[in-house]
């Protein structure tokens, strides 16, 4: 599992959209491509909560044909929301326009939205939180060692503050479950992190991260 590196596909237009299935959201970006013969969409949408989405779309006129969605726009899509198209085609076309608009000089990487990084004499820290909407949510607690630049990865999968244990052995699982408690601590401290009634924690949203790249 790789350090999530959100994109956004850029454009000049920030607008609202509403549809039966969704809440209001920002449309912050939109890049239009042709792929074998077919004129489709990736729109970065923003919603109310801050998170970051990407959706996939093929129209007929007005009508939408299908629509995917990239949840937390991991470069993946997560979700066919409307149309008959499985998952491995969609994701097929995403690719392809991903490409097309890194050629275009219309992609960039940027960092989650949900990330909290520090560093200490040793280690370059981060906690992100990945909400889905399909529920799939988890926390990511990455460790960078600073001299040798091994990064390891770890999961949360309850996002209860204990990491997965079955990721390493049991004296491993102790070392990095004590770090992982301190980065959540820290985090809390900042206020960069927040604990929910039902004891989940979750990385606030960095607004700049959501809204910082996007270009005229």
């Amino acid at each position: 599992m790789k350090l999530l590196k959100p994109f956004i596909i850029l454009s000049s237009l920030f607008i609202f959209l509403s549809c039966a299935s969704s809440e209001p959201r920002t449309e912050s970006s939109k890049f239009e491509f042709e792929y074998e013969d077919q004129s489709y969409e990736i729109v970065g949408l923003i919603t109310q909560d801050g998170e970051s989405l990407n959706d996939l779309v093929l129209r007929d006129g007005r009508e939408i044909v299908f629509w995917a969605r990239d949840n937390n726009q991991d470069g993946m899509m997560d979700k066919i929301m409307r149309g008959d198209i499985s998952l491995e085609r969609a994701n097929e076309i995403y690719r392809a326009g991903i490409r097309l608009a890194d050629e275009a000089g219309k992609y960039e990487m940027k960092p989650h939205p949900r990330t909290f990084e520090f560093a200490d004499e040793n280690y370059v820290f981060s906690v992100v939180t990945v909400l889905g909407e399909s529920g799939n949510n988890y926390n990511l607690f990455v460790a960078l060692n600073i001299e040798t630049e091994v990064e390891t990865e770890m999961t949360d999968s309850n996002m209860d503050g204990t990491l997965d244990e079955d990721q390493f052995e049991q004296e491993e699982f102790v070392q990095w479950q004590d770090l992982y408690s301190k980065a959540l601590e820290r985090g809390m401290e900042e206020r960069k992190i927040q604990q929910t009634d039902d004891g989940s924690y979750i990385v606030r949203v960095n607004p700049s991260l959501t809204t910082g790249y996007v270009r005229q």
